[in-house]
């Protein structure tokens, strides 16, 4: 006759404790493969753009002019559009940045928001960069800066690219790529739209999108 577990400091209770908080582990990660499956059915002229899955984004806080500091809560319940950056991407961010300022003047409503995300975090801060988009007469957008670290965590799940190169006499160069990233209400990464992107294109896909996230989500 098999015995029962004797005690709290018994070798069985340790053992039959280990082997229950496994079949918990194992049974969140399952969930959790689960829930990161795409269950969408993506039409075709969507694929281009649409993530598939839905990238949720981790925990974070950066660094923002004008407020203490910006968190994940800023996404909830509304749409945002994401550029990574900094102050001195000109001439080759000058398609972006009109881009970005055409398509607030698109859809000027309450329930869409801008974020530029400053990649150059060793030499500016976000009020240097809010500085920069005011010139560009781009002071709807929100700036924000972070550690390089946290910056370089945050690109990782957007899945923005670019790379600094340092020279022998002090002077660097940041190269980039200009993907616009939209973030949906829930705070995840739900389409990038990549050169060569036009206002209308851009403008004519999120129309697409958000009448496919009122149907699928």
């Amino acid at each position: 006759m098999a015995k029962r577990c004797q005690g709290l400091n018994s070798k069985c209770f340790l053992i039959t404790y280990l082997m229950i908080v496994g079949f918990l582990l194992v049974l969140w990660l399952n969930r959790l493969s689960l829930m990161q499956e795409e269950h969408r059915q993506i039409p075709v002229e969507m694929q281009d753009y649409l993530e598939s899955p839905p990238r949720l984004l981790p925990p974070f806080s950066l660094r923002s002019f004008g407020v203490q500091a910006l968190t994940n809560e800023w996404f909830a319940d509304k749409w945002s559009f994401v550029y990574f950056s900094h102050g001195h991407c000109l001439p080759s961010c000058k398609s972006s940045l009109s881009k970005i300022k055409n398509l607030q003047a698109s859809f000027a409503n309450n329930d869409l928001q801008f974020l530029i995300v400053g990649i150059d975090s060793e030499h500016e801060t976000a009020e240097n960069l809010a500085d920069f988009l005011k010139f560009q007469q781009l002071d709807f957008a929100n700036s924000v800066t972070a550690s390089s670290q946290k910056i370089d965590s945050l690109a990782s799940t957007f899945r923005a690219l670019f790379l600094q190169t340092d020279y022998a006499d002090g002077s660097y160069k940041i190269e980039q790529e200009h993907h616009i990233f939209v973030v949906d209400p829930k705070g995840r990464v739900y389409a990038t739209f990549r050169p060569s992107y036009t206002d209308s294109s851009i403008e004519s896909a999120f129309i697409k999108l958000r009448h496919f996230y009122a149907r699928t989500e």
